[in-house]
């Protein structure tokens, strides 16, 4: 059930009557209205979740061994997403388990994952009752694909919930009006043209690849953005504010810079529990540097069970890296708007690890390679659209959307988010492709 779908928006009138209801606006409630929209993704799936709470039951019962249910809470997702990557492709092994190459990653796993380690990481040195925890675990607008929330920013949310006022409830629903139009008019539109290039490389002209890649950059903004719009549109609803998970990162002047605005609940996470842990940028340089990779190494195995991620999280390292060594020369050579674009160009060129299946795509990718190719007229316009649509990104910010709400007749604003939702519903015949990030 994606928040897309027709599906999804009866269930969400459904669980916002609920909250309507005095005696029934509870932290328990949210739990168990999370339980109910998790069934959906299926049994084995629900049982896996259901597990990784039981783990953070135990650990604040006992408050010890840490590290012991840190690695409990990690186990369903070292078996299920990394066990036969492990066997077959580090060690060389002729075959896994059976069962687990037709196994499907329960959706949002590693990010529930993340959650709950960051959960008893603060259950350490505080003491929260079972209902608390099950909501944490189970808010279902972050419950598949973020964001990241820390628990000492949510859990005091959760336990002040209130009936929540009608201008928060109409600015949510006008921020997940904005979500839902970008995931189908923009990520869905292109992955419909992109798909079929990137499952077959081998049929199609290089520049062709390329106008794809250029395209991917596009759709997976869009698609991340809308759902964490989305996301953060519904938890309003519901008196709970989720924090920004974008912030125009296209116009980022560093890759280091992109990280602050990309996925930054993710990358706040990684700061917070393996970057600073490791000492930062403590204890020398050479130690700061070998963080970086350990960090960024993490983030790209975090993302997939493949090659392909880690040398996706390496290489972002390796130009944070060289962007630190060479500090001076960098700012002193380009200004910001090339800055800007070798940013971008840098990132999307990288997203083609991520894209791909294999190691063995990316050399079909390029296979045909053709600077010539790319030159032209045709190309000029291409490239100014997607620069147009990275300086758009400014302007789908909850910041900049609360603004754009607060500056508009909210009668006006309601009645339009609501007829954009009806009309998306319609055009994606009531249910819209898969979110990128569900796989994660």
């Amino acid at each position: 059930m994606i928040f897309s779908s027709l599906q999804f928006l009866i269930f969400w009138l459904f669980a916002f009557l609920i909250s309507r209801i005095q005696k029934f606006n509870s932290s328990i409630i949210i739990g168990i209205v999370g339980l109910f929209f998790y069934s959906f993704q299926g049994y084995f799936n629900f049982f896996v979740l259901f597990y990784v709470y039981l783990i953070v039951c135990i650990y604040n019962n006992f408050k010890k061994g840490l590290f012991f249910f840190i690695f409990l809470i990690l186990l369903p997702l070292i078996i299920i997403k990394y066990l036969n990557f492990i066997l077959i492709d580090v060690l060389s092994l002729k075959s896994g388990f059976v069962f687990l190459e037709n196994l499907i990653i329960p959706p949002g796993l590693s990010f529930i994952s993340f959650s709950a380690i960051a959960l008893i990481i603060y259950l350490k040195n505080n003491l929260e009752n079972f209902k608390i925890n099950l909501a944490y675990l189970y808010l279902f607008p972050q419950l598949i694909a973020g964001p990241i929330v820390e628990p000492k920013s949510l859990i005091p949310q959760i336990k002040q919930i209130n009936l929540v006022k009608f201008d928060e409830i109409f600015s949510g629903i006008f921020i997940f009006s904005v979500g839902i139009s970008i995931k189908v008019f923009f990520a869905d539109s292109i992955a419909n043209y992109i798909d079929p290039i990137f499952s077959n490389l081998e049929n199609f002209e290089f520049k062709k690849k390329v106008v794809a890649l250029f395209l991917f950059s596009q759709q997976i903004f869009f698609d991340f953005n809308g759902y964490t719009l989305m996301a953060i549109g519904i938890a309003k609803t519901f008196g709970i504010n989720l924090p920004e998970n974008f912030n125009a990162p296209y116009l980022s002047q560093s890759i280091s810079e992109f990280w602050k605005r990309w996925h930054i609940t993710l990358s706040n996470w990684i700061k917070n529990y393996i970057y600073i842990p490791l000492g930062g940028s403590k204890n020398g340089k050479l130690k700061h540097y070998i963080n970086i990779f350990i960090a960024m190494l993490i983030s790209g195995i975090w993302h997939g069970a493949g090659y392909n991620f880690i040398l996706w999280g390496f290489f972002h390292a390796l130009f944070i890296f060289l962007e630190k060594i060479f500090a001076f020369n960098y700012s002193f050579i380009f200004y910001r708007y090339w800055k800007i674009l070798y940013t971008y160009l840098l990132v999307t060129f990288l997203w083609l690890f991520f894209r791909v299946n294999n190691i063995e795509d990316i050399t079909i990718f390029f296979n045909d390679f053709s600077l010539i190719d790319l030159i032209g007229i045709n190309t000029i316009y291409f490239l100014f659209m997607i620069f147009l649509l990275n300086y758009f990104q400014k302007y789908i910010t909850v910041h900049s959307l609360n603004k754009i709400y607060h500056k508009l007749n909210k009668i006006f604003v309601v009645s339009l988010s609501l007829i954009t939702i009806i009309i998306c519903i319609i055009l994606s015949k009531g249910s819209s492709q898969k979110f990128i990030y569900f796989n994660f």
